[in-house]
């Protein structure tokens, strides 16, 4: 599973960067006297020495003289009709890189996707590079620590007037994901035991990250706790983040919570769809919830 993930991050990094080589081969090949901005290249400088770019798997050019920064590894560059250029793609995929991103390589203003999926990076990415993947303006393939400080999501949802009909979803930033569902054996027509399915899967750091995000971006951290409605079996929502160490959840009985609430369910939930999923395993029992946060229906 584990190297099907990478897999997917290099498929996703070469599809990302599919433009911009489209666009680089519309204007030719780039001369090694072609030059980027002073800038541009101090933030390529500053990322090679921050992360220890001579034991890079791969470093051939890099730190090489003015007007080359488009020929060193992993750079790919669009040449402009001053006959200047600029960085547009970044490809360090798997390239042995350590350390944290420094801010200087925000300077990489241009930059359309960058790639530093499977290095061993800490820290999170710089906020400009942050802020201009929430715009669409750049895509980035990397673990999710670098891209948010949220660790964990776990979701859970249950009808009340149901036997066999809760579902937990718990995501990390590591990639793994867990599913837990609430099935009946249903041996005879009176059979009233149950069992749990038990599925893991793998989903990509930006994916997480995204998810993150979308917490971020309709106020999860700042609703109540609690949200119900005087109804009688309805569905209830429990949401529980863990971001920079600290615990936040917030339930939800009969739809009572905001709209944010609801955007932020369909989310999980859309992306637990997307999951691909390794064959089931039953446990007796599926593990819960603090039961004391679950609201009781009246």
């Amino acid at each position: 599973m584990v190297k099907t993930t990478l897999l997917l991050a290099l498929l996703i990094g070469l599809l990302a960067c599919a433009e911009c080589f489209g666009k680089r081969a519309l204007h030719g090949s780039h001369s090694a006297e072609e030059r980027i901005s002073s800038e541009e290249r101090q933030g390529l400088v500053a990322l090679f020495e921050a992360t220890a770019g001579t034991h890079w798997k791969n470093h051939n050019g890099w730190i090489g003289p003015v007007g080359s920064e488009c020929t060193w590894y992993g750079v790919q560059c669009e040449s402009n009709a001053s006959d200047t250029a600029t960085v547009v793609d970044l490809n360090l995929l798997e390239n042995n890189l350590h350390g944290r991103i420094p801010e200087a390589v925000g300077q990489l203003v241009h930059l359309e996707s960058l790639v530093l999926y499977g290095n061993d990076l800490s820290g999170r990415l710089p906020g400009s590079l942050i802020q201009r993947c929430l715009s669409g303006l750049l895509w980035v393939t990397a673990e999710a620590p670098l891209l948010t400080d949220v660790s964990e999501i776990d979701y859970e949802s249950a009808a009340s007037a149901l036997l066999c009909g809760s579902h937990r979803l718990v995501l990390r930033s590591d990639s793994s994901a867990v599913l837990f569902t609430k099935r009946c054996r249903n041996a005879s027509a009176k059979d009233r035991r149950t069992y749990c399915e038990v599925k893991q899967g793998h989903l990509l750091g930006e994916a997480f990250a995204r998810l993150a995000w979308t917490l971020e971006k309709n106020r999860y951290f700042d609703l109540q706790s609690n949200y119900q409605r005087n109804v009688t079996d309805s569905v209830f929502f429990s949401t529980r983040v863990i971001r920079n160490g600290k615990k936040y959840e917030v339930v939800e009985y009969a739809g009572g919570g905001p709209l944010e609430l609801w955007t932020i369910h369909r989310a999980i939930e859309g992306v637990s769809s997307s999951i691909e999923w390794s064959k089931a395993k039953a446990l007796p029992g599926c593990p819960r919830w603090d039961k004391s946060q679950v609201p009781s229906s009246k």
